[in-house]
């Protein structure tokens, strides 16, 4: 596995992410959650993407899902990530709720397949910003 060290491209966090990013850092997976309607909310917004309302709370999540579809990167998109190529990206289905899907970059040792099982690793980039990849 590759040292947060080697990343350089961070996310920016805003206003309604920014908890997420910190979240990460200090190792928990935090989500979105109504209050209204108990709906999951992903990616992060200032309204429930089910019921429109304004009452999120922030829940950790265990993290666990099933991978949905992935892809391998060959080419580095920017010059930081050229010591990782190549690296899988993983769009994984969590146990939550059916439509809440997250990308993150593979870690795990066995194969990636449709279904295969992983779970949540964060990685510390800065005293705010976490990373988000998925281990088996």
């Amino acid at each position: 596995m590759n040292s947060v060290d080697e990343w350089r491209t961070l996310p920016s966090p805003d206003r309604d992410s920014e908890p997420y990013w910190r979240a990460l850092a200090e190792g928990q997976f935090l989500l979105q959650r109504c209050r209204s309607c108990e709906h999951w909310t992903w990616p992060v917004r200032p309204i429930c993407s089910n019921c429109h309302g304004e009452d999120l709370e922030w829940v950790e999540s265990p993290g666990k899902g099933e991978v949905y579809t992935w892809v391998i990167t060959h080419q580095p998109y920017a010059p930081d990530l050229a010591k990782l190529t190549p690296y899988a990206v993983a769009l994984v289905r969590l146990d939550e709720q059916d439509d809440i899907l997250i990308p993150g970059r593979y870690v795990g040792d066995a194969e990636l397949s449709q279904g295969l099982r992983v779970r949540v690793q964060t990685e510390r980039a800065t005293e705010e910003i976490g990373l988000l990849t998925w281990n088996v």
